[in-house]
Parts: C-alpha cells; sequence; structure tokens
C-alpha cells in the first residue's frame, strides 16, 4: 500500500503541462527578438533592390509594428530608411488596366507622368450639370425649361 500511495503522490506532484507553458510563454516579448547589432550589419550589406523596397514601403505605421514585434531598438537602426509619411499601396494590375502599355514599368511611367501633369494645372470646378453630365457653359446657362421639337405636319 506504501508503494500506492508514493505513485499516487508522484502523480499528483508533476505539474500541470498546460501551467507551466502559460507561465514560460508571455503573451507580449520583452526586449529585443533579432541583435540589434548583426540587424544592423545586414542593412549594410541589402542588395539594392531590397534597399530600394525598405525605401518605398517602410512608412512609420509599419516601423511601428515592426517595434512592437522586434522591440524599439531595432527601429532605431531603421529611422533613417523609408517615407517620412503613409503612402498608398496600389495594386499593379489596377495600373496596368487604367494605364495599358507593353510592360508594368511603363505603365507606372505613365501614371506617373499622369498624376505629375494633373499636380500643374488648374483644377476645374465642379460641373453644374449634376454628376455624369457635361458641365454647363457659363454663357449659354438660361433660365428657359426646354420644350418639344415641333413635328412637320405638312
Amino acid at each position: 500500500m506504501a508503494n500506492g500511495n508514493m505513485q499516487g503522490m508522484g502523480m499528483m506532484a508533476q505539474p500541470n503541462r498546460m501551467a507551466v507553458q502559460e507561465k514560460t510563454m508571455p503573451n507580449r516579448v520583452e526586449g529585443p527578438v533579432v541583435n540589434v547589432e548583426a540587424f544592423k550589419q545586414k542593412l549594410e550589406t541589402l542588395s539594392v533592390k531590397s534597399r530600394n523596397t525598405l525605401e518605398q514601403h517602410l512608412t512609420p505605421t509599419v516601423k511601428t509594428a515592426m517595434a512592437e514585434i522586434f522591440g524599439g531598438e531595432l527601429v532605431d537602426a531603421l529611422k533613417d530608411i523609408g517615407p517620412d509619411e503613409p503612402t498608398v499601396n496600389i495594386p499593379i494590375s489596377i495600373i496596368a488596366d487604367a494605364y495599358p502599355a507593353k510592360n508594368i514599368e511603363t505603365s507606372i511611367q505613365m501614371m506617373g507622368e499622369d498624376f505629375a501633369s494633373r499636380g500643374q494645372k488648374r483644377i476645374p470646378s465642379s460641373p453644374q450639370g449634376g454628376l455624369g453630365e457635361d458641365p454647363m457653359r457659363e454663357s449659354s446657362q438660361t433660365n428657359v425649361p426646354p420644350s418639344t421639337m415641333p413635328i412637320d405636319m405638312g
């Protein structure tokens, strides 16, 4: 019986595995997940293509998300990379549909030229004819209601 009691106590003495996992696996990561110095060295050896990608897409909000994941020290290493303001990402398929060309690079160039030219033009006032209609010319505007066309009876 003594042996049976020891076995019972042995079973009771083992901790619940789920409780151990909960204690050892925090929900939030504390401190940097990566070695910041090694990360900085990798940044210095990035390919031109990868560096350009980061310059284009590493916005302040992406840096904030990365700080939550990897720690604030990592974001300090990225402070000089990327735009200083939010950006808009447009799928290439939308650009290709709106600016058809032989390749996507030409489509993107066309879009950029279109946007640049629009910024230089005076923005017209909204049409007075309503949505989907040609704007009414100020000189031809009258207060006379439209009439029906006479039918030739003769």
